[in-house]
């Protein structure tokens, strides 16, 4: 018999009494023995709370129940009151964290001023709406150009906000109203 053979035989013969014993041992009738100690219970201190904290709780819910209940409710001190703009407002009706564009409000101009008021009160009015404009991009493919503004795809010769698209380059759009040329640079 080889060394390795004999070390792998009394290997196997102490598996063997080592099952035997494990087998024996669970199936004996006899209960292990097992002493009970008695703990004194201690609460973890952790978050500090106190024993009558239940009870506190609970004459704080019924407190509030009964001024529910007689519907006077009178707030604490130091609250500021909230503003009829905030009261008024119902669901989401808008996305706080973004900019509201407002275009300026549109008065009627009296028939006694001359025409070429009337025009420069329009291209200023035209001037203020190409500022809420957002150009996206701009690709020039051959001849033909596109422009993304606002979400919209525009090419040259299309009137937007009644501004005419002169020509579009890779870097800025050129508007023309009336005899105004206004350029506007690629991602403002």
């Amino acid at each position: 018999m080889t060394p390795r053979l004999r070390i792998l035989s009394i290997g196997l013969a102490l598996s063997l009494v080592y099952a035997v014993y494990d087998y024996v041992g669970r199936n004996s009738n006899k209960k292990p023995v097992v002493k009970k100690i008695k703990k004194e219970e201690k609460r973890a201190r952790t978050a500090g709370v106190s024993l009558t904290r239940g009870q506190d709780l609970m004459k704080r819910i019924n407190t509030k129940k009964q001024k529910e209940e007689k519907g006077n409710f009178t707030p604490q001190e130091g609250f500021l009151p909230i503003s009829d703009d905030v009261a008024a407002l119902e669901g989401w009706s808008r996305n706080p964290f973004v900019e509201v564009y407002e275009p300026p409000s549109i008065t009627k101009v009296n028939q006694n001023q001359d025409i070429e008021q009337d025009i420069e009160l329009a291209e200023k009015l035209v001037f203020t709406s190409l500022d809420g404009l957002i150009i996206e991009t701009a690709v020039r493919m051959g001849d033909k150009a596109f422009v993304t503004i606002n979400g919209q795809t525009f090419t040259e010769g299309d009137l937007i906000n009644d501004a005419l698209i002169e020509k579009i380059e890779n870097e800025h759009i050129t508007f023309k109203i009336g005899k105004t040329r206004i350029i506007k640079d690629v991602g403002t």
